[in-house]
C-alpha cells in the first residue's frame, strides 16, 4: 500500500511539474507576444513608390522614379521618430540612395513640438505632400522642382504647431544652400547640401498655413540665408545670400479641385554676378471629378504655369531660362492609395508624354 501511495504521490510531482513547465512556456510566449505588441504599437512601416514610361524628343524610355522606405517610432507620448530613406531610378549607378527625413519631434505641449534633424522645406505644395496619389501629374510640376526646389531636405532645428484652430506654423534654423554649385539652367536645385550640410551660417525657413474657410487651405512659406558654405562647411563663395518667397492654395468643391503655387527668389554675390541672381514663376492646377466609386475615381486636368531660374539672362537676351507649360492629363485613382496617370506636357513647345502608377502605403 505504501509503494502505491507513493508511485501516486511522485505521479502527482511529475504532473505538477510538467503542468508548470507547461504554465511558464504559455507564460513566456504571452510575455513575448505582448512585447512584440507594445513594439508593434510603437513602430509605424510605409512607403511610397512610382514607375513611368515617358516619350521625349524621339526616344521612350520606363523609370522606377523613386521607391521609398517611411519608418516611425513613438518612443513615449511625447518623442516621436520620421524617417524616409529613398532609391531614385532603380540603382545607385544612375541614382542614388538619400536620407529624405530624418527627424524627431518633442512634443512640449500639446500645440507645440520641437523638431530635430532632417525634414522637408516648407515650400510650395508638392515638396511637403509628394506621394503619387496626392498630386496630379506623372512627374512632379517642374516648377517645383527647379525653383523650390523639390523634394528639398533641410537639416537642423525648429518649432512646429499651432497658433489657433484655423493657423499652424513651421519655423526652422538650418543649413545653407552652396552657391557655387547654382546654374542658369537649373537655378538653386544643384545647391542643396544632402550630405556633410554646411552650418557655418544657419538660414531661416518657415511657413503659415491658414485653415478657417471650409475647403480652403491657404499657406505662404519663406527661406532666408547665406549661400557661402558648402559641404562640411568649407567655403563655396564671398557674401552670397538667398531670399525666397512663395504663397500657394488648394480649394475642394465637390469634383472641382483647384490648386496654385507662386514664387519669387533672388541670390545676391556679395556684388558679383551669380547664377540664378532672380528667379520665379507660378502655377495654376484645375482637375473635375468625372466619376467615383467608392476610393475609386477619374480625375481629368489641366495645369498652366510659367517659370524663370535667371530671369537675368531672360532679360539680356543671353541665355532664355524662361519656360512656359501647358499640361493635360489623368488622374486616376484605383483606391485612395494607388493610382494610374497619364499626361502630354509642352513647355516651350517641346511635348513629353508620359504614363505611369504609383502608391503609398502606412
Amino acid at each position: 500500500m505504501r509503494k502505491v501511495v507513493t508511485a501516486a504521490f511522485l505521479g502527482c510531482l511529475g504532473a505538477v511539474a510538467i503542468a508548470g513547465a507547461d504554465l511558464e512556456e504559455r507564460i513566456s510566449k504571452l510575455e513575448a507576444a505582448a512585447d512584440l505588441n507594445a513594439l508593434t504599437s510603437r513602430l509605424t512601416l510605409g512607403g511610397y513608390g512610382e514607375f513611368h514610361a515617358t516619350r521625349k524628343k524621339g526616344a521612350t524610355y520606363g523609370d522606377y522614379h523613386r521607391v521609398v522606405m517611411y519608418a516611425g517610432y513613438q518612443f513615449n507620448d511625447w518623442i516621436r521618430l520620421n524617417s524616409e530613406i529613398e532609391l531614385e531610378h532603380a540603382k545607385t549607378t544612375d541614382g542614388y540612395i538619400l536620407l529624405e527625413q530624418f527627424s524627431v519631434d518633442l512634443q512640449v505641449t500639446d500645440i507645440t513640438a520641437i523638431r530635430l534633424g532632417r525634414t522637408l522645406a516648407p515650400l510650395g505644395i508638392v515638396g511637403l505632400r509628394h506621394e503619387p496619389p496626392l498630386f496630379f501629374g506623372v512627374e512632379r510640376p517642374p516648377f517645383e522642382k527647379y525653383i523650390l526646389p523639390s523634394t528639398w531636405s533641410i537639416d537642423g532645428v525648429g518649432l512646429v504647431g499651432d497658433l489657433s484652430a484655423d493657423l499652424s506654423y513651421e519655423v526652422y534654423a538650418v543649413g545653407g544652400l552652396d552657391g557655387s554649385s547654382f546654374s542658369e539652367g537649373s537655378g538653386i536645385r544643384g545647391g542643396r547640401e544632402a550630405v556633410y550640410p554646411g552650418l557655418e551660417s544657419p538660414s531661416l525657413t518657415g511657413r503659415l498655413d491658414y485653415f478657417g474657410i471650409d475647403d480652403l487651405r491657404v499657406g505662404g512659406g519663406f527661406y532666408t540665408g547665406s549661400t557661402d558654405y558648402g559641404a562640411e562647411g568649407v567655403d563655396a563663395m564671398s557674401g552670397g545670400e538667398v531670399n525666397i518667397l512663395s504663397l500657394d492654395a488648394e480649394y475642394t468643391a465637390g469634383a472641382l479641385t483647384l490648386n496654385g503655387v507662386w514664387a519669387a527668389g533672388d541670390h545676391k554675390g556679395n556684388g558679383v554676378a551669380v547664377a540664378a541672381s532672380d528667379f520665379g514663376g507660378y502655377y495654376a492646377t484645375a482637375g473635375y471629378e468625372i466619376w467615383r466609386e467608392g476610393e475609386k475615381a477619374v480625375i481629368p486636368f489641366v495645369r498652366t504655369g510659367s517659370y524663370d531660374t535667371h530671369e537675368a539672362s531672360t532679360k539680356a537676351g543671353t541665355n532664355d531660362t524662361e519656360v512656359d507649360s501647358t499640361q493635360y492629363g489623368l488622374h486616376v485613382l484605383l483606391s485612395d492609395q494607388f493610382v494610374l496617370k497619364a499626361d502630354l506636357l509642352d513647355e516651350n513647345g517641346t511635348e513629353t508624354f508620359s504614363v505611369g502608377f504609383g502608391m503609398m502605403f502606412q
